[in-house]
């Protein structure tokens, strides 16, 4: 079957590579889109009014370049980071403007980041800094009292760690040219860790870093540009599956809109409220429509009970779900009522693996994940019992282990 940026599996990329990237690390890449690409928008942020239409954020692939320079500048003046040897600094914060800015500003200065998800415990926060060698966690307004919760408790272990704010604009950030920023020029290959997620931490007690580097990143993914361009919209945040979903998007040339989590609960309600934003923009010709919706299983549980919400998926070209199991009766009257749903899995270990991607009017088998993989990368083995083991071999794009 045809393919497109949202449905292509690291082993169909493989086989649709038409030579060696121009880029090897996630900076070179935006710096990289921004030459090439720089007027077309590359992400969203829906920004919600009380009593009014909300309104939006968008940033073209030459903002997000520009905004990475100087987020970088911010942060290594109030944190004299230049000239510092290459670290993993830590990142508390919700999916925001901010949250983007700060991950891609850290990365530019050649570090790692380890995204934090903002439910995680003091303890838990502590331990992943520690298991990272990390000294230093950056945060949000809105984790203030959870970092100061952090140093507390790290004060009472013995341990060496400094928290501060995401610095905030200045007004030298406006009028200094980016050229006379005075950026570092940091040594950095595509193997080393450009972020880190963690594991929920639910069955072992405490969370574990996994670490992504920058060609896990960007440089396994395919470049499928289409002449009308179809954006994503995703409900997952930039700290679990949002940042693989952008990058699905930008290496395809594509635009991925982020849900507001610092601003609202997400809510059906709010989600539609994000996509009718997106929806009047690409009416006016401003932004590329819609047409692919990313989501976890919960969420389309909620988007699935709202006549609106309802509405709203089946006017998705693909509703894609992942990152846990969908009740096969919701899956199920989804696909009855016209909606194009497919599972997507994958994993932070080996990346996007396999997808229920089909022809949806004459197949309407969702839960049934397709190899469009070659068997030399990707294949079922028989074992006992008439079963069979999905086996990732020797070859596969990305592979990495999960420490112990």
């Amino acid at each position: 079957m045809d393919t497109n940026y949202f449905v292509c599996t690291l082993g169909q990329a493989a086989t649709l590579q038409d030579g060696p990237k121009q880029y090897r690390t996630i900076s070179e890449f935006i710096s990289q889109q921004s030459e090439h690409c720089g007027s077309k928008l590359a992400v969203g942020f829906a920004i919600p009014r009380s009593g009014c239409d909300w309104d939006r954020e968008v940033f073209s692939f030459q903002d997000i370049d520009q905004g990475a320079r100087i987020f970088a500048h911010r942060l290594s003046k109030t944190f004299k980071l230049t000239g510092q040897a290459r670290q993993t600094i830590a990142l508390l914060s919700h999916s925001s403007v901010e949250f983007l800015f700060t991950w891609l500003g850290l990365m530019r200065l050649g570090h790692s980041v380890l995204l934090i998800a903002p439910q995680c415990q003091p303890a838990a926060i502590l331990h992943l800094c520690k298991s990272c060698d990390v000294s230093l966690l950056i945060h949000d307004t809105s984790h203030s009292p959870r970092a100061e919760e952090t140093l507390a408790l790290e004060d009472e272990e013995g341990a060496n760690l400094i928290v501060g704010l995401i610095p905030p604009q200045e007004v030298e950030d406006k009028l200094q040219p980016l050229d006379d920023l005075l950026l570092p020029t940091p040594q950095v290959d595509d193997t080393d860790v450009a972020y880190l997620h963690h594991t929920s931490g639910t069955s072992s007690g405490l969370p574990k870093p996994i670490p992504q580097s920058h060609r896990a990143a960007i440089g396994v993914l395919p470049h499928l540009p289409t002449v009308t361009s179809k954006a994503t919209f995703t409900t997952t945040p930039l700290y679990h599956g949002g940042i693989a979903d952008a990058f699905r998007a930008w290496t395809s040339d594509s635009m991925v809109w982020l849900f507001p989590g610092k601003d609202v609960p997400i809510t059906a309600r709010n989600i539609c409220k994000c996509l009718d934003v997106a929806k009047s923009q690409a009416s006016i010709g401003s932004c590329p429509e819609v047409k692919y919706f990313s989501s976890v299983p919960y969420v389309l549980q909620m988007m699935e009970a709202d006549k609106e919400g309802l509405k709203a998926l089946k006017s998705m070209d693909i509703v894609g779900v992942g990152g846990a199991a969908l009740p096969s009766e919701v899956g199920d009257r989804l696909v009855k009522q016209a909606v194009n749903l497919i599972s997507r899995f994958g994993s932070a270990e080996c990346g996007f693996l396999l997808s229920s991607y089909r022809d949806f009017a004459t197949d309407g088998e969702w839960q049934y994940l397709r190899n469009y993989s070659p068997a030399k990368l990707l294949d079922f083995e028989a074992r006992d019992d008439s079963l069979s083991e999905l086996v990732v071999k020797p070859g596969w794009p990305h592979m990495v282990g999960v420490p112990l």
